[in-house]
C-alpha cells in the first residue's frame, strides 16, 4: 500500500508500524503500551510479529521514523508504503475497517508522550522557519559543499546518506538527477563506492525522509559557518541608551527627514525618490508591501539611492544583487521575507524572464520562473522558484517597462538636468578636497546628524509594522484618472489607487508612536492622520504622474518639444534638440507613440512623428494642492468614525475599545482619557493654538464613547 495517498473520498491513507525487529525488551513493551492510546481500527501482523495499524486521516500526515529506537513506533505517510495482508507473512488480527481520523500526526505525538518520549523531530532541514517539507532552492551550505568533496573508507555511509536526503528531501530533485549527483560525489571518494550501494542509500532517505539539522554531528564536525547562506547571524541587544535614542527618533515628528539627511550624504538633488525607497523598504514588512522600478541614464544615481539607505535598515529586511540571467533570481532563499533589490532589471530582460516577474509586487510572496537546462535529459526547461519576499525595487537603464510590470510598480525617473549635473561635480570636486574623516575631527559639529543609521535599525526592532491602519481616503483621488490617455492606463488605475493609500497607511506604522492607537481586544489599529495624506500626496506628485501617463522626465522634454514645433521630427532631428544620441532619441519616440502621444509616420525615412490626433498633453498636476480639502473635512470624518462607527459597534460586539493617544495629541484637542479603560470622554477638541495651518479646529463636541 502507498501510504499518503489521497482516496476519492478525500481522506489520506497513513500507517502506524509497531516495529518490534532488534529492540530490547523495554522498549517493546512501552510501544505496546503507547499503542493503547490509539484508536481502535484495522489491525494487522506482521513477520516479526510486530503490527500495522491502518488509518483514514484527513489532513495529509508526514512521515515520522525519528522515535523507533524509543518507541518501536512509526508513522508512515508520505513517501512511504506498507506491505499489508495476504502478503507472505502479515494476516488480519480483527474485522474492522480503517477508522477516520482528523490528526494522526497529533494522535503520534500523545501517545509517545503517554510513554515518557519527548518528539524532538527536526521538522525542517538546518532548523529553518519555513513550512516543514517546503522545497529549498538557496544555495548549498557549507556543511554539504563540504561533504560533496568526497571522503575515505568509514565515513562514505554517513556522507552518502545525508547527501542522498539533501538532494532528494530537502533539494527535492528528480529521482534520476539525486543519482547522478551521488555518482559524481562517489568518484571523490577512496574508494569508490558501488553503485548498488549509492541506490541503496537514495532508497533508504527517499523512504524514511530523513531531516538533519546543524546540530547534527556530522555536518557539525564540517560546519563553516562564515559565509554559509544558512548561518544564523547573531543577535544585538540594545542597550538601555540605544533603546532610549531609538524611542525618541520614533517620537520625532522629523523621523522621515533625518532618514532623508542620512541619504544625502551620498546622493542630492533626489529627496522624493529617496523618501519613497525609505518607505517602499518600510512597506516590505507590512500588510501593504509596494514595489518600485527606478529608471535613467547609466550614471545618474539609480543604484546609489537605494545604496544610500540600505544601511539604516535591519540587514534582514533586504536582499540585493545585481542580476545578469533571469535564472539568478532562483538564489533568493525561500525563507526571506521582505524586499528584493535588483540592481538593473535590463539584465533578466527576456520572455521568460518578464514573465517570472509578472508575480512580483502583489505581497503574497514572489514566484519567478525562469528557463533552465534539465541536468538529466540536457533539454531546456522552464525553472520555478518560490519565496515570501513581499515586494521589489529595481534599477533598469532602459527607457521602456514591460506592460504588465506597470500595474504592479510605482515608476521613477532620475532628474538628469544640467542644473543637477552641476551640483554633483561641485560637491565631488568640494569633498575632494579634504578626507571625510579628517573633516570630522577638524569640524565635529558641521552636517552633525542628530540620528545615525544604529538608531534606525534599533527603532525598527521596537515598532510593530504588522498592524493594518485606519485611514479616511480622499476622495478628490478620483481625478487622477484624467491623467490617463489609453483605456490600458485607466484600468491601472485601478491598483495605482491602492498604492496610493497603501503610501498612507506605511507613513502612519512609520509614525505609529505620534499617531492614535485602537485596541479592540487582542487587535490593535493605528489609525491615519492628515499629515500622513500631506506627506504622501507631496512624495509622489512626480512619480504618480510619471506611472499614470507613462512618461518620464526625458520622454516628457521631447513631448514638450512637439508641442511648441508642432512640426514632425525624426530621431536624429530629435536628437540634436534634446542633446542625446539618436539611439536614445528613437527610444523616445517608440515609447512615446506605443503610448499614444506620438503618431509614427513609416512613409519616410528615418521614420518621423508628429503629435497624435488623440494626444493630450501631460498637464501640471499638483496632487499636493488637493489635500486642502482633505483638511477641511478630516475631522468630520475622524469624529463620525469615534461617535458613530465604534460606539455603536462596542455595545453590539460587547468588546472593549481602549485608545492610546500621544501626549502632544491629547494636549492638542484637549482629548481627556479617563484612567479606568482608557477611552475618551465628553470633551471639547480644539487645539490649543492655532500657530501652525496644519492644526484642526473641532468646534463640535465629540459624545463619549459607550463602556
Amino acid at each position: 500500500m502507498i501510504c499518503g495517498t489521497k482516496l476519492n473520498s478525500g481522506l489520506f491513507l497513513a500507517v502506524i508500524d509497531y516495529d518490534v525487529k532488534n529492540l530490547p525488551e523495554e522498549i517493546v513493551v512501552k510501544g505496546k503500551q503507547a499503542l493503547k492510546t490509539f484508536p481502535t481500527t484495522q489491525i494487522e501482523q506482521t513477520p516479526s510479529k510486530g503490527q500495522h495499524w491502518i488509518y483514514y486521516v484527513n489532513s495529509k500526515p508526514k512521515t515520522n521514523k525519528s522515535h523507533h529506537n524509543e518507541s518501536a513506533l512509526e508513522l508512515l505517510a508520505e513517501k512511504t508504503y506498507c506491505i499489508m495482508a495476504p502478503s507472505i507473512g502479515y494476516q488480519r488480527l480483527n474485522d474492522n475497517g480503517p477508522s477516520e481520523v482528523r490528526d494522526l500526526e497529533e494522535v503520534f505525538n500523545k501517545a509517545l508522550d503517554s510513554i515518557g518520549v519527548c518528539n524532538k523531530e527536526t521538522k525542517t532541514w538546518f532548523d529553518r522557519k519555513e513550512t516543514p517539507g517546503q522545497q529549498y532552492r538557496g544555495k548549498d551550505p557549507n556543511c554539504i559543499r563540504e561533504l560533496a568533496k568526497g571522503t575515505k573508507e568509514g565515513l562514505r555511509n554517513e556522507y552518502g546518506i545525508r547527501l542522498a536526503s539533501y538532494y532528494g528531501n530537502c533539494k527535492q530533485h528528480q529521482t534520476d538527477l539525486c543519482l547522478k549527483l551521488l555518482k559524481t560525489w562517489n568518484k571523490l571518494n577512496e574508494p569508490t563506492l558501488a553503485n548498488e550501494e549509492l541506490e541503496t542509500l537514495l532508497r533508504s532517505a527517499l523512504q524514511g525522509s530523513y531531516v538533519y539539522g546543524c546540530h547534527d554531528p556530522v555536518l557539525k564536525d564540517v560546519c563553516n559557518p562564515e559565509g554559509c547562506p544558512l548561518a544564523k547571524k547573531e543577535i544585538k541587544m540594545i542597550t538601555k541608551a540605544d533603546r532610549a535614542k531609538a524611542e525618541q527618533l520614533l517620537a520625532d515628528p522629523k523621523l522621515l527627514d533625518y532618514a532623508l539627511a542620512l541619504g544625502k550624504k551620498r546622493l542630492i538633488g533626489e529627496n522624493n525618490l529617496l523618501k519613497q525607497n525609505f518607505i517602499y523598504i518600510v512597506s516590505g514588512q507590512t500588510r501593504y508591501p509596494i514595489s518600485e522600478i527606478i529608471t535613467g541614464h547609466s550614471g545618474s544615481g539609480k543604484n546609489e539611492s537605494l545604496r544610500a539607505l540600505s544601511p539604516i535598515f535591519p540587514e534582514c529586511w533586504i536582499f540585493e544583487f545585481t542580476t545578469s540571467t533571469p535564472e539568478a533570481i532562483k538564489y533568493i532563499p525561500e525563507d526571506f521575507s521582505g524586499t528584493i533589490i535588483i540592481y538593473e532589471l535590463a539584465g533578466i530582460r527576456s520572455e521568460t524572464g518578464t514573465l517570472g516577474l509578472r508575480s512580483i509586487g502583489e505581497g503574497r510572496g514572489i514566484k519567478t520562473i525562469y528557463p533552465m537546462r534539465d541536468e538529466a535529459t540536457g533539454k531546456m526547461t522552464l525553472g520555478e522558484t518560490q519565496t515570501n519576499a513581499k515586494n521589489f525595487i529595481s534599477t533598469d537603464s532602459g527607457l521602456d517597462i514591460a506592460a504588465d510590470l506597470y500595474r504592479r510598480v510605482f515608476k521613477n525617473s532620475m532628474n538628469d538636468s544640467l542644473a543637477l549635473t552641476k551640483r554633483v561635480c561641485a560637491k565631488k570636486i568640494r569633498d575632494g578636497s579634504i578626507p571625510e574623516s579628517l573633516i570630522a575631527k577638524l569640524f565635529p559639529e558641521q552636517n552633525k546628524i542628530v540620528y545615525s543609521e544604529n538608531d534606525f535599525r534599533n527603532a525598527f526592532a521596537m515598532i510593530e509594522l504588522n498592524l493594518e491602519v485606519v485611514l479616511f481616503p480622499p476622495s478628490n483621488l478620483l481625478s487622477l484618472i484624467d491623467l490617463a490617455n489609453k483605456k490600458e492606463q485607466q484600468v491601472a488605475l485601478r491598483t495605482h489607487i491602492e498604492r496610493i493609500l497603501d503610501v498612507i497607511k506605511i507613513l502612519a506604522l512609520i509614525h505609529q508612536k505620534q499617531r492614535i492607537k485602537l485596541v479592540i481586544e487582542e487587535n490593535s489599529y493605528i489609525i491615519a492622520d492628515v499629515r500622513d495624506v500631506e506627506d504622501a500626496l507631496s512624495i509622489l506628485e512626480n512619480s504618480i504622474l510619471e506611472t499614470i501617463t507613462r512618461i518620464e522626465r526625458r520622454q516628457k522634454d521631447a513631448l514638450e518639444i512637439f508641442e511648441k514645433s508642432n512640426i514632425a521630427l525624426n530621431k536624429n532631428q530629435l536628437a540634436d534638440k534634446l542633446g542625446c544620441s539618436p539611439v536614445t532619441a528613437a527610444k523616445i519616440l517608440k515609447t512615446l507613440a506605443k503610448n499614444g502621444y506620438l503618431k509614427e509616420i513609416e512613409t519616410t525615412k528615418p521614420f518621423t512623428y508628429e503629435l497624435s490626433d488623440e494626444e493630450k498633453s501631460v498637464n501640471p498636476f499638483v496632487l499636493s494642492e488637493k489635500i486642502s480639502e482633505y483638511k477641511a473635512n478630516y475631522p468630520t470624518e475622524l469624529k463620525t468614525f469615534l461617535t458613530r462607527t465604534l460606539s455603536p459597534c462596542q455595545t453590539a460586539i460587547q468588546q472593549k475599545i481602549s485608545f492610546e493617544i500621544p501626549a502632544d495629541l491629547e494636549k492638542k484637542y484637549r482629548i481627556a482619557i479617563r484612567q479606568d479603560d482608557k477611552t475618551p470622554t465628553t470633551q471639547e477638541l480644539k487645539p490649543i493654538s492655532e500657530t501652525k495651518p496644519n492644526l484642526f479646529v473641532f468646534s463640535e463636541r465629540i459624545s463619549e464613547i459607550s463602556g
